[in-house]
């Protein structure tokens, strides 16, 4: 081992191990087993603090911005009462933080196997399909998973042709309406009390399975030729197996302890199902050494998400504190399909000038904290808002990876996706309105 390779581990190394500590410190307390919240938001703003170096530029910009925000927010808070309470400013997302480490154990077990060769729609629909299952819960690998495969079937060399880059994208920002292993519903069920995700999974569903149909017709009326000869990434129901079983074990615990929080359940489930089932395939001693290698090795990678989801939540609990104290009036009254409709508008037109979309719920959500009286309306609406931003937004994370890695100019996105982000904005503002018309609040 290399001089250099072993300084990154004993760097590493560390880091990693804070952000374990900080997952069970954070689960111990959402138990109420012991009050662990302060010594769970001190180890993971110890994380942020040393890795804060090591992200880039693009990474810090942000993050920087928002903690910049968020500070004076609460000075001006401070100014004006008297009063302020740092770690309440502190502590806002670490739930989330919790969730973001759990998730990152999945990526322990997943394996992708390629399918049969086939060509045209079949094809092109095939790996629409497998992308999207497989992207909802190993979140940003399975770009370059795909990525990868697509781009080694085409004749142009490394950039991605049409019918590849918007089945990565729509694929990816699709499965945010219903997999509670990508961040956007754990955020939704953090930030907006009420909100029954049993009366927004079937409008959500509807949403996903429109998004699925305007990029299949889109195909044909767009690339009819191209879509002839198209050889994509078809899997097998193999590579599936994870993904179902830990759906399943989700829904199963949630049926048999309905009380037990949400956030527990999918942050147990993401690294107990892994776990257990890398042990049963390898045995005790390459778990082993998995496990230490995704601490020491991997966990470190999620601070750009981890510092990111912090400093959006440290803005959020600025903005709030500012509103308690009377400082600050929601920009709207009381919710409604029309205030959903302008909210989900917002943020995908605000993150395509370079906000993040998860910083903008966090804000609007803050801002109308104590005015939402449709929570469930205001869950699609932000679900909405952050899918379009995710494939639209030339910020993006999605967009940002497919541009550096697979050399899709920032035209070519535009182009390929403004036309599906207008039509899916008028489907998710009809929706929205017939959810009001239907008495779902």
């Amino acid at each position: 081992m290399t001089t250099a390779t072993t300084t990154l581990k004993s760097r590493s190394f560390p880091t990693g191990i804070l952000l374990v500590l900080t997952w069970a410190l954070t689960l111990t307390d959402t138990l109420q087993l012991a009050d662990t919240r302060l010594a769970a938001t001190a180890l993971v703003w110890l994380f942020i603090g040393v890795e804060f170096t090591r992200l880039t530029k693009k990474q810090r910009t942000p993050v920087v911005a928002l903690m910049a925000a968020g500070s004076a927010f609460g000075v001006w808070a401070w100014w004006e009462t008297g009063e302020l309470d740092l770690f309440g400013l502190l502590d806002e997302h670490i739930k989330l933080a919790m969730l973001l480490t759990a998730v990152s154990f999945i990526r322990l077990a997943t394996k992708v196997h390629a399918g049969g060769k086939t060509r045209g729609m079949k094809s092109f629909a095939a790996t629409l399909g497998g992308m999207h299952l497989f992207s909802s819960v190993a979140n940003f690998s399975s770009l370059f998973l795909f990525g990868d495969q697509v781009r080694q079937n085409q004749s142009n060399g490394a950039q991605l042709n049409p019918l590849s880059y918007r089945l990565l994208t729509r694929g990816f920002s699709l499965a945010v309406f219903w997999s509670p292993f990508l961040s956007m519903i754990p955020l939704v069920l953090e930030l907006v009390p009420g909100v029954e995700m049993g009366k927004v999974y079937p409008w959500a569903l509807a949403i996903v399975a429109f998004g699925f149909a305007v990029t299949l017709i889109e195909a044909r009326i767009r690339n009819r030729d191209d879509l002839t000869s198209y050889q994509g990434y078809p899997i097998t129901l193999s590579s599936l197996a994870l993904p179902v079983l830990l759906i399943a074990t989700l829904l199963l615990v949630h049926q048999l302890l309905p009380d037990l929080p949400m956030l527990v359940i999918i942050s147990t489930v993401a690294v107990a199902v892994p776990l257990l089932w890398i042990l049963l395939l390898k045995g005790a001693t390459e778990t082993s050494e998995k496990v230490q290698n995704h601490i020491t090795e991997q966990l470190p990678n999620t601070r750009p998400e981890i510092s990111l989801f912090l400093a959006a939540g440290f803005l959020a609990a600025g903005v709030k504190t500012c509103i308690a104290a009377g400082l600050i009036s929601s920009p709207f009254g009381d919710t409604s399909a029309l205030v959903a409709s302008l909210v989900m508008l917002l943020i995908f037109a605000i993150s395509c000038l370079g906000i993040h979309q998860f910083a903008l719920v966090a804000i609007f959500a803050g801002l109308m904290a104590h005015n939402t009286v449709t929570p469930n309306q205001m869950a699609i609406a932000y679900m909405m808002g952050v899918s379009l931003a995710m494939s639209g937004s030339l910020f993006s994370g999605v967009n940002i990876i497919i541009h550096n890695q697979f050399k899709v100019p920032n035209r070519a996105m535009l182009r390929d996706n403004m036309p599906y982000s207008i039509i899916m904005l008028l489907f998710g503002t009809a929706i929205l309105f017939t959810m009001e018309a239907n008495g779902v609040r």
